[in-house]
């Protein structure tokens, strides 16, 4: 498994997006544009080939970070691509100045559901899959905020299919235990949790993680779900903004 570019857009000091677990890079929807605003922002997605481990993404991430001069950047990640974040700021620290981890983890609790997952997911015809994406999934992945441009784009995006790469990734999560490591992040972080998070138990794991971090906040969002990257009313470039300021993260 590796990452591969997506995009590269605007200007000013860099953040690399790493995906959660759709892995198409897509997911920011509308905020990509108010991140490219103020910042030179690097989507990345990612690609099914070689070996599957968090240490093999991270190193893709910092490899084409570097080949592009935009060495160090911020890591804004979610989900499946928080420990993705961590790995790589770990293995590669003088890559990333920083990072921004939203709803996400170091150590999935919930493992029988990932088996689960992985057993299930082959069985979903595509055509239930994009219909039940479209009918159901916004209200259960964005809680109790209801933006509708952040909806509407949502919708119009086809989102990624249960296939092998989606699988794979679910494996990968079964394995990842980056706790004993957290103490060694030398980066500033900030987590950002949902209360009204049904994937990951957010608030939790961030809680646990702020405890382990040498330089951590947390900030909880009140109401979100576990998609809350899209809202227009969560001040991610201010974050970014604070970030910047504490990496520091000037090239």
């Amino acid at each position: 498994m590796i990452a591969d570019i997506l995009s590269i857009q605007g200007q000013g000091p860099a953040v690399a997006y790493v995906p959660g677990i759709d892995g198409s890079g897509e997911m920011l929807l509308g905020t990509a544009n108010r991140i490219e605003q103020h910042f030179t922002l690097v989507r990345f997605r990612y690609l099914s080939q070689g070996e599957d481990s968090y240490a093999a993404l991270a190193s893709s991430i910092a490899e084409k970070i570097k080949a592009e001069g935009l060495d160090p950047c911020i890591l804004l990640a979610e989900s499946f691509g928080g420990a993705v974040a961590f790995q790589a700021a770990l293995d590669h620290p003088k890559a990333f100045c920083a990072l921004l981890i939203v709803n996400s983890f170091v150590y999935f609790r919930r493992r029988f559901r990932l088996s689960l997952a992985r057993l299930t997911a082959p069985l979903v015809p595509q055509i239930c899959f994009h219909g039940g994406r479209k009918l159901f999934a916004p209200w259960s992945l964005f809680g109790n905020r209801r933006d509708p441009k952040a909806l509407a784009a949502f919708r119009a995006h086809c989102g990624t299919y249960f296939d092998q790469g989606y699988r794979r990734r679910l494996k990968m999560i079964e394995g990842v235990d980056l706790r004993p490591r957290l103490g060694q992040v030398q980066q500033p972080v900030l987590l950002v949790a949902s209360d009204r998070d049904k994937i990951v138990d957010s608030v939790s794991s961030a809680r646990e993680m702020l405890a382990a971090l040498p330089h951590a906040e947390m900030e909880i969002a009140k109401g979100g779900g576990h998609l809350i990257l899209p809202l227009q009313e969560e001040p991610w470039v201010q974050r970014l903004e604070r970030l910047q300021q504490k990496g520091p993260c000037d090239r």
